[in-house]
């Protein structure tokens, strides 16, 4: 390894017109300096090839972000679209909902009608929210039944716009059968109102019932055409149904006594009246004031003699009779 120290002399012979040049460098320099040369290269192929790989790795990721960021463009489009459906869903089943409480509003009307027309009152009915104690009145129990999963919205909104539409056609299909039995209802009542069913008179003692008995006055066995009330004179007496009056007059055996004709064959007389407070022709509604108790015509004392004509034959009253007047108020 002399060599390394010794001198090496380079000539440079340029043209003829000019001087010779003379380097002279130690052998390690001449070692050096290619050796370094070397190096460099190597590195810098190094670099060059680690660099374009890294540079393809980039471009791959580049290539990659930019699929993801399509991807997640997508997936956020659809999600809007699908936020939008729901949205639209939800404002069908706002609006359909707005439908269905104006058709449950009209069929509750026409529920409390019937139930006005029939007389029905609503059960008084108290439910408490508060926690039951042991040994407080009350209680509550029942079998434990687990709520379902909740369901994905699109389908949620699906099934319940499905079973407003099936609610609504059976709430169509219902009203005409309530129209219906609104109708019988009415045709029921005018029926009801025209039926000589409550009490003629407030008192309810009766002195002489319907049928074959001893005449009070030649005590021979007679047939009793009518009710005896009994009562004291000026009681009110009330018309037993709707009807006109047909007879308003004062005549012997039957006294003060009026006649209304009910319709359908019917008719009810009121005998030994003391006043009679309407006149032929006047109409009457069931429960009315025609008259008062009195003792006049052929009577052994104030009473009510009360009688129920069907067809032009008199017949027991007292089956009729289902109700007291105040009872219908």
């Amino acid at each position: 390894m002399n060599w390394l120290s010794k001198q090496f002399t380079f000539v440079i012979i340029p043209d003829a017109n000019q001087s010779v040049q003379r380097f002279r460098l130690n052998g390690f320099i001449l070692v050096l300096v290619p050796s370094v040369i070397a190096l460099l290269a190597v590195c810098s192929a190094l670099f060059i090839i680690l660099f374009g790989g890294n540079m393809s790795e980039i471009r791959h990721l580049k290539k990659q972000l930019a699929a993801s960021e399509s991807g997640y463009a997508e997936t956020l489009q659809d999600k809007e679209n699908h936020i939008s459906s729901l949205e639209a869903d939800l404002t069908a089943l706002s609006a359909q909902a707005e439908q269905i409480e104006t058709k449950m509003s009209e069929i509750t009307e026409l529920e409390l009608q019937l139930k006005k027309i029939a007389g029905i009152k609503e059960p008084d009915v108290h439910i408490s929210s508060a926690t039951i104690e042991d040994g407080e009145e009350g209680g509550q129990g029942g079998e434990e039944i687990e709520l379902p999963a909740s369901a994905e919205p699109t389908s949620l909104a699906s099934q319940t716009e499905q079973e407003f539409v099936a609610l609504s056609s059976r709430m169509e299909a219902l009203r005409p059968s309530l129209e219906a039995t609104k109708s019988a209802m009415l045709k029921y009542k005018q029926i009801l109102d025209i039926t000589p069913t409550i009490w003629p008179a407030d008192n309810r003692k009766i002195t002489s019932t319907f049928g074959v008995r001893r005449d009070p006055f030649s005590r021979r066995s007679a047939l009793h055409a009518g009710l005896d009330i009994g009562g004291n004179r000026g009681d009110p007496i009330y018309a037993a149904a709707d009807g006109v009056v047909t007879l308003s007059e004062r005549a012997y055996p039957q006294g003060n006594n009026i006649i209304i004709n009910h319709g359908r064959g019917i008719e009810t007389r009121y005998m030994h009246l003391n006043e009679r407070l309407v006149k032929v022709g006047d109409k009457v509604k069931k429960g009315q004031l025609i008259g008062e108790l009195g003792n006049t015509g052929r009577s052994t004392g104030p009473h009510l003699h009360y009688e129920v004509i069907v067809n032009g034959t008199q017949v027991d009253p007292m089956p009729y009779i289902q109700e007291d007047r105040k009872e219908r108020e």
